[in-house]
């Protein structure tokens, strides 16, 4: 479990949640009554006092910060169109995750008398921003909030400061993700994090839909307890995914108008089937480095079966249409939104966007294991979330130090809680069953140094084989591997030969 947000007791905050943004205006979807009497006696006050004290223990955790007063100081980060929505709110509207937002940024602005601001710019324009602010030694920026992938490849270039020499950083609190130290450190050195602050690391988490009602017209068995018993494997969801499939216009082709088993997006869902099977691109060793495996005997049977699957099953669609699509709006999205789909891979997100108005029972459960013996469930979180970095321009940085760890702890204990319990468990999803499959799979996140830090190379050469339809992946090996390993490399090297400046 990742302490992140895997410690069941914190995450229990849900009802206490729904009842603050209630009494705040907010909408309240999630309320209580207490005090009913349910059968066997007992009454929800109870319950509810646990919800009150699971937040109140998260509220309590020590950031070990002294509060200092400086003195209206300007804190800015550049970002992209997320800073809207999750980094800077000037008013309470209503909106639970608004308030939210609102009230961890005042807690901290207060409490340390600064102004807090944003420059938001394109993804892909945002690390060419900071490189000519860098270089002009500006200080005009404190924070680095953007899409992993552009982040990771400007590491070279000694844009950010290495995480472990920032005062008051602690990775070994709960708003930061175990893969800070676990997948991104190298040789005690990290410039890129994970915290609380950069809430896309929840809403772009890979997770698989499915449809009830089909599940119930195909006799489907207990999917969660099919999860819960480890037995939610590849062969499982082949041997299900097979059977289902039904030439609904009739014309005897296969095609978007029927229906299906599985349909899934041919780019990132399909793509993070590798690190759900356990595999990572970059391996920490023992001593601290990280060796670069993605090409072995376990990665060819997975992408010659991923293939084989994809291809080969009549109840399985590959949506290999959408492919300058996002992953919120494709073909695969519309079928299952269509009823036309028993299982469909997608992000978090799309409980709160594209199905927010579905009207059929669905339910959330992790992607498969690679086989019953595999240790847990795993996923990774779509490149486009943000990663978090510390301009070397900055010229305070016990400062920016105290804000940053002010920020992620704040959401840690104000805003998490919102967005994760209510917008995704009680907007986003319609079960019990279905609360318990997000915390399995949020703990089961992924953060990979090789895809951190291998642009967009070998992170993605299971999803380019599979589109293509390519049964070959000793070739493609062979043709691309060299390009993708000086990428990774050449991060390798700087991490290894950084100094402190």
């Amino acid at each position: 479990m990742k302490k992140q947000l895997g410690n069941t007791f914190l995450l229990s905050a849900l009802l206490c949640c729904v009842l603050a943004a209630a009494s705040c205006g907010g909408d309240g979807t999630g309320g209580a009554e207490t005090g009913t009497v349910p059968v066997g006696g007992e009454t929800d006050v109870t319950a509810e006092t646990e919800e009150m004290d699971a937040l109140a223990a998260r509220m309590n955790v020590d950031d070990g910060l002294e509060t200092v007063d400086y003195e209206g100081r300007t804190f800015r980060i550049i970002g992209d169109d997320a800073c809207e929505d999750y980094y800077i709110q000037d008013e309470e509207t209503g909106d639970s995750l608004d308030d939210a937002v609102y009230a961890r940024n005042l807690a901290v602005t207060d409490r340390f008398n600064i102004v807090l601001e944003a420059a938001v710019f394109v993804e892909s324009d945002m690390v060419t921003k900071l490189k000519n602010s860098v270089m002009a030694g500006d200080d005009e920026y404190q924070l680095f909030a953007g899409h992993i992938i552009y982040a990771g490849a400007a590491v070279c270039d000694g844009l950010y400061y290495n995480w472990y020499e920032v005062p008051h950083i602690d990775f070994s609190k709960p708003w930061w993700s175990d893969s800070n130290i676990e997948d991104l450190t190298y040789d005690g050195k990290a410039f890129i994090a994970m915290g609380d602050f950069a809430l896309t690391t929840i809403d772009s988490t890979y997770c698989v839909y499915y449809n009830k009602e089909l599940a119930a017209n195909y006799d489907l068995p207990d999917l969660y307890a099919l999860v819960n018993d480890g037995k939610w494997t590849l062969d499982k969801l082949t041997e299900i995914s097979k059977d289902v499939y039904r030439d609904v216009n009739g014309d005897s082709k296969a095609g978007s108008e029927d229906l299906y088993g599985f349909a899934i997006w041919a780019r990132s869902p399909i793509n993070t089937f590798l690190w759900s099977f356990g595999e990572k691109l970059g391996k920490k060793q023992d001593d601290g480095t990280v060796v670069l495996d993605y090409y072995n005997d376990k990665v060819v049977e997975i992408y010659q079966k991923l293939n084989d699957f994809s291809w080969n099953s009549e109840g399985v669609y590959l949506d290999t249409v959408s492919v300058s699509g996002t992953n919120t709006d494709n073909v695969a999205m519309e079928m299952f939104t269509n009823n036309q789909v028993l299982f469909m891979p997608n992000t978090f997100l799309v409980a709160t966007t594209a199905l927010r108005d579905f009207t059929t029972d669905y339910g959330i459960i992790p992607y498969p294991k690679w086989d019953e013996a595999q240790e847990g469930y795993y996923t990774m979180v779509d490149g486009g979330h943000e990663g978090m970095a510390i301009p070397v321009s900055v010229s305070d940085v016990d400062f920016v130090g105290t804000i940053v760890e002010a920020l992620n702890a704040e959401s840690y204990k104000r805003t998490v809680p919102v967005f994760y319990d209510i917008v995704l468990k009680t907007k986003g999803s319609r079960d019990e069953e279905s609360v318990a499959m997000l915390d399995m799979i949020f703990a089961g996140r992924v953060f990979d140094f090789g895809y951190v830090y291998g642009e967009f190379g070998a992170a993605f050469w299971v999803q380019n084989l599979i589109e293509k339809k390519s049964a070959d992946i000793a070739s493609y090996y062979e043709k691309n591997h060299k390009s993708y390993d000086i990428r990774i490399a050449d991060a390798i090297e700087f991490f290894e030969e950084y100094e402190t400046p």
